[in-house]
């Protein structure tokens, strides 16, 4: 996959995270898998989601979702957190899909399609299609939202618009193997971090041996084991978050940090309702001994603005080091994050 084709692909699992789990995974119990399809989900969810064992599942970004490898389509399931108005005549899963196209709106170039009574594993559901512009791509969504037990689902299929149709039966056979279960997905965290690595004082090893890197971050901040990335959050409260990303561009011998900034750039201000550069600068990682470029932008989507910073360094791949939050935690967390800068080192042969 080309560093093109993969920061789309980033971009997408992060309008996914942003629209669907409002709010900033193995081995299942007794759910058995259907022949032909494997597991798609994230731990702790109380729904199943099962693709067919040709399509790569992707739940890195902490997201039950995963994608078709030979063409350009993806679908995902989520529960959303929402609290329902019980002084209002309508039900709580019409007030549910009336909050949620609300933030659909507020996606670039959204137009509504259909939208449909419907059953997701045999419980009430509304389905809906729609158009919208996603890392300067139109794409088709198709949504189904439901409500099971007190807890709000969304499952979204997405393709180009050429594509959309062609592979809607292997969608419906995605949705036909959907369950609800009343215990969590257990998730196995099978990543070992190892432990006669010396951390700095007052921080803790987040990275495992499987990346060239170690990523370090203060003990206070939790590891989120169910994110396949390298990736930690403040608190339950405080969803403000860092992590480390690695890729491979399509031609290392030439790529330039520039380069990846101008496609991100590009991505992003095609993506989001609004998109600003607040800064450009430099810092430095590996105890100083690497220089990165640093960006500083905000973006709004649903109507809500986040603000991000992104060091990036090349060292043989690309890597990049992500802050989040929303704008008034912004400043509080800027020292832990210059700590975990600081101390993100890249292995030498034998570390």
């Amino acid at each position: 996959m080309n560093a093109k084709n993969k920061s789309v692909r980033i971009i997408c699992a992060l309008l996914a995270a942003i629209l669907l789990v409002c709010g900033l995974s193995a081995c299942a119990a007794s759910t058995e898998v259907p022949d032909g399809y494997q597991y798609a989900t994230c731990g702790g969810e109380y729904f199943r989601l099962f693709v067919p064992t040709q399509w790569t599942v992707n739940t890195e970004s902490g997201i039950s979702s995963a994608f078709s490898t030979t063409t350009d389509i993806q679908v995902s399931m989520t529960e959303v957190a929402f609290i329902p108005d019980e002084t209002s005549e309508a039900s709580p899963l019409a007030q549910f899909v009336e909050a949620h196209i609300v933030t659909l709106e507020g996606m670039k170039d959204y137009k509504a399609e259909k939208s449909f009574d419907s059953t997701l594993a045999g419980h009430r559901a509304k389905d809906i299609t729609y158009l919208a512009t996603v890392g300067g791509k139109t794409l088709r969504f198709r949504q189904l939202l439901s409500r099971v037990s007190g807890r709000y689902y969304v499952f979204t299929y997405s393709a180009p618009t050429d594509s959309f149709d062609l592979r809607l039966d292997a969608v419906d056979e995605i949705l036909e193997n959907v369950t609800f279960e009343s215990f969590p997905y257990e998730f196995e965290d099978n990543r070992k971090i190892p432990g006669k690595v010396e951390a700095p004082a007052g921080m803790k090893l987040i990275s495992d041996n499987e990346v060239a890197y170690r990523f370090f971050a203060p003990e206070n901040w939790i590891r989120d084991i169910n994110n396949g990335q390298n990736f930690v959050y403040f608190s339950d409260a405080d969803r403000s978050n860092v992590s480390v990303m690695a890729y491979e561009p399509e031609d290392y011998t030439t790529y330039t940090v520039e380069k990846y900034w101008a496609d991100c750039k590009a991505e992003f201000e095609a993506s989001f309702e609004s998109f600003t550069l607040v800064s450009e600068g430099e810092t430095t990682l590996d105890g100083g001994t690497r220089k990165a470029k640093v960006y500083e932008y905000t973006y709004t989507l649903g109507g809500v603005t986040y603000r991000t910073r992104q060091a990036v360094c090349i060292v043989g791949m690309v890597y990049a080091v992500t802050y989040t939050a929303l704008p008034e935690k912004y400043d509080a967390h800027m020292d832990d994050v210059l700590k975990m800068e600081e101390a993100l080192h890249f292995r030498g042969l034998g570390e």
